[in-house]
């Protein structure tokens, strides 16, 4: 069983109920609506798919909406000799006008209505991440000229990074609030929040969902050099993180971006919130059948960092083979992870800084797993945060995870190694230990003789009440041992 986790974008290229279906055979376990690209009805309509495609699956799939944030971006730009856009050489002069104009001779402006007074002399402005760069030199209240370092075709609604600017925008914009509100009146299960600058722009959605009475979790995108500076408190105030390396290694120096991303994973298994790793990790496979072997090593090496999930974006959304990248995106997981299970190590588990009982247990377990051989590890958690917790231990094998909770169990479905079905709470331990045993048996997780972990409460289905460790041989009936 796979237990590294595959987020897949929605689009065009994989927007029918059939491929859908096609893509959770092949392993993916959660869905991304980008809300950067189409209308809420698009998006609705996406959702129903989903839906559709996983009752059919019969397994909890996963749905987080990616809000837009304050993206800076190019207005409309002419189409020069059929270039697609307006071409600069590196040592041209290119002026950014305050008012919205159509893109031609040098000229264009941005969808950002402060841009021009935000951009100092000196500062850099990089578009269509970073593969046009430019150095502002002049400026007046209506414009100001830049020099281009770095030439290309500048292309209409491309994004502008403003990594020397402080900028004086948002963080939460007005199409964000309206996505906000459409996800909780449709119960998506996360929300990312694109640039995100410092813990108070997530405490402010936050509050707002709980005055929606929703429970939706929050993944901070760490894009941002502000949000490297403040991560500590970024990732107290969320419930997980994406390494979105794309507007990173625009924002930050490129080389740096592979050691935040491995600090960033280590600081999530610290606090047992999930991470995701993204942005261009099969991209050849937008055109191509295979990846490369560069991309095959990056995704590899997320895995070996310790990520819960990598993300595929324009390799499902507008890609050429969706289906095709989530098969090679599972087998480059399961060869990783089977390479992981053959090493050996000293370390003691991971001591996660949490006092919760269930990350003491956990950290037990882990040790009864490897001492003893074990095939699988079976746990009640009604909400998911037991879960979580589990996994962040990086177990070896996986974790069945029990829930009543439609929405918790769709949650579980981004948690490394924790595979989520329904059951509702049996009234006793021994109830659930035959249910559990028939469970594994009917879905070939384990046969008979096998020995698994079930992990439990004495009072199934609350919350923070869990104080039981049963090690139990498949096909054995169980009693309790009488006290003598």
């Amino acid at each position: 069983m796979i237990r590294t986790k595959t987020l897949a974008t929605m689009g065009p290229a994989c927007a029918d109920v059939e491929t859908l279906f096609r893509m959770f055979e092949a392993g993916l376990d959660a869905c991304r609506l980008n809300f950067s690209h189409g209308t809420l009805d698009d998006h609705l309509q996406m959702l129903r798919n989903i839906r559709e495609a996983a009752a059919r699956f019969s397994h909890p799939i996963a749905v987080l909406g990616d809000l837009c944030g304050p993206k800076i971006r190019v207005g409309k730009v002419k189409d020069v000799n059929g270039a697609g856009g307006m071409p600069v050489n590196i040592g041209d002069d290119l002026v950014i006008e305050r008012q919205p104009i159509v893109g031609e001779n040098g000229r264009i402006s941005s969808i950002y209505k402060h841009f021009v007074d935000d951009v100092q002399v000196g500062d850099r402005v990089l578009i269509e991440d970073g593969l046009l760069r430019f150095v502002a030199t002049e400026k007046n209240y209506n414009e100001i000229k830049c020099r281009c370092t770095s030439g290309g075709v500048i292309k209409s609604s491309k994004g502008i990074n403003l990594p020397n600017t402080l900028v004086n925008v948002a963080s939460v914009t007005d199409k964000d609030w309206e996505c906000i509100d459409w996800a909780v009146e449709n119960e998506l299960d996360y929300l990312a929040l694109s640039f995100v600058r410092k813990a108070d722009e997530l405490n402010l959605v936050r509050e707002h969902l709980r005055s929606k009475v929703s429970d939706i979790q929050l993944i901070a995108k760490i894009e941002k050099s502000e949000a490297v500076t403040n991560i500590d408190s970024i990732l107290d105030a969320s419930d997980g993180l994406m390494v979105a390396r794309g507007d990173l290694g625009v924002e930050i120096d490129v080389a740096q971006v592979p050691i935040i991303q491995k600090d960033l994973i280590r600081r999530c298994q610290s606090v047992a919130k999930p991470v995701i790793v993204a942005t261009q990790m099969l991209q050849s496979m937008i055109e191509q059948s295979s990846p490369t072997r560069a991309e095959v090593s990056d995704v590899a090496n997320a895995i070996f960092d310790g990520t819960d999930a990598v993300m595929l974006s324009g390799e499902t959304s507008v890609g050429k083979y969706p289906v095709g990248v989530v098969h090679m995106m599972s087998h480059i997981s399961e060869t990783t992870e089977c390479y992981l299970d053959t090493t050996v190590s000293d370390d003691p588990p991971m001591k996660l800084k949490t006092m919760q009982l269930s990350a003491a247990v956990a950290r037990g377990v882990r040790t009864i797993v490897e001492d003893l051989k074990v095939k699988l590890v079976a746990i009640f958690s009604q909400t998911g945060a037991t879960a979580r917790i589990f996994s962040k231990n990086r177990f070896s094998v996986p974790i069945i995870a029990l829930s009543s909770d439609h929405r918790a169990l769709r949650r579980m479905a981004l948690h490394y190694g924790v595979i989520p079905f329904e059951m509702a709470p049996p009234s006793e331990m021994t109830v659930l230990i035959q249910q559990i045993d028939q469970l594994v048996q009917e879905q070939k997780c384990a046969t008979i003789g096998d020995r698994i972990v079930i992990v439990a409460g004495s009072s199934l289905g609350t919350p923070g009440t869990m104080n039981g460790i049963v090690l139990h041989t498949v096909g054995e009936p169980w009693a309790p041992t009488p006290v003598s």
